[in-house]
C-alpha cells in the first residue's frame, strides 16, 4: 500500500508541470477522474486538485482544479462525464447548478491573493464547443479584466430583466445580457435560461459561451449580469468567453 501511495503521489507531477493545452482534449478529465477522484477515494487526498466533492455521489460531484499556467485561475469540473455547454444534461433540473457551485468556491482565488478579493473582482465563464480545447465541461473561476469591469458597469443601466443587446462590444464580440437579481446564484440556472430563451433548440447550445459577472444594481442590491456570446450570430462572435478574464487579477493583486 505504501508503494501504491508513492506511485499515485508522484505520477501527477508529470501532468501538473506540463501545460494542459499540450495534452489531448481529454487531459482535464484524466486529471480529475484518474488522479483527483482516485486519490480522494483510495488515499484520502485530493491531490493534484484543490478540492473534490463527492458527498452526493459522482453524478453530483465536482472538483476544483488550479491552472498552473496562470496565477489566478481555477476550474470547476464535474466528476460526471459531460462534454461541455452542449451537454443535454445541463437543461435538466436534477443536474447540479455548476455556476452556483463555482460561485460558492470562488474564494480559492483568495488563497493565492492572500486576503479576500472584492466581490466585483470575480467572473465565471464557460466557452462554446468550438471556443474550448478540452472535452470535459469546466467553468473558469478568475478575475474580470478591468476594462471589461468598467464597460459592464457603464452599460448596466441599459441592461434589462430580459435579454438585452449590449451597446458596446466586449473584446470585439457582441454579447447579450440580462439581470439576475439574486446575490449567490442559488436557484438560478444560467444554462437553462439560455437553453429556454436564446437557443433555437438543444442542438444550438453548443454555440454559446456563457459568463456570469457580479454587479451591484442601482438600489445597492447585489446580483449578476448573465452574458451570452453566440458563435456565428454576428461577425467575430466565437463563443470564447474566457477572453473576458484576467489571470493576473490586475487591479486587485500586487
Amino acid at each position: 500500500m505504501l508503494i501504491l501511495k508513492k506511485i499515485y503521489y508522484l505520477c501527477p507531477l508529470f501532468l501538473l508541470f506540463t501545460p494542459l493545452p499540450s495534452f489531448a482534449s481529454n487531459a482535464l478529465w484524466r486529471v480529475v477522474n484518474n488522479l483527483c477522484v482516485f486519490n480522494y477515494q483510495q488515499l484520502g487526498s485530493v491531490f493534484p486538485c484543490e478540492k473534490v466533492y463527492l458527498d452526493e455521489g459522482r453524478a453530483k460531484g465536482y472538483a476544483i482544479v488550479r491552472d498552473l499556467e496562470t496565477r489566478y485561475h481555477y476550474l470547476l469540473v464535474p466528476t460526471l462525464k459531460l462534454k461541455g455547454v452542449e451537454s443535454p444534461e445541463l437543461l435538466l433540473p436534477a443536474t447540479p447548478n455548476y455556476f452556483s457551485l463555482a460561485w460558492q468556491n470562488r474564494h480559492v482565488l483568495d488563497h493565492v491573493y492572500g486576503k479576500p478579493l472584492p466581490r466585483n473582482a470575480y467572473a465565471l465563464t464557460i466557452n462554446s464547443q468550438k471556443g474550448r480545447t478540452q472535452g470535459q465541461l469546466h467553468i473558469h473561476i478568475a478575475c474580470l479584466k478591468p476594462h471589461i469591469r468598467r464597460s459592464i458597469d457603464r452599460q448596466l443601466p441599459s441592461i434589462g430583466e430580459d435579454w438585452t443587446e449590449l451597446s458596446d462590444n466586449l473584446v470585439g464580440q457582441h454579447y447579450q445580457g440580462k439581470r439576475i437579481r439574486q446575490e449567490d446564484l442559488v436557484g438560478i440556472y444560467p444554462f437553462m435560461q439560455i437553453g429556454n430563451q436564446l437557443a433555437k433548440n438543444s442542438g444550438e447550445m453548443r454555440k454559446f459561451g456563457v459568463a456570469v459577472i457580479p454587479v451591484t444594481f442601482e438600489n445597492k442590491q447585489q446580483g449578476f449580469v448573465l452574458l451570452a456570446d453566440e458563435a456565428g450570430r454576428v461577425k467575430n462572435n466565437t463563443g470564447h468567453t474566457e477572453n473576458l478574464l484576467d489571470f493576473t487579477c490586475r487591479g486587485f493583486a500586487w
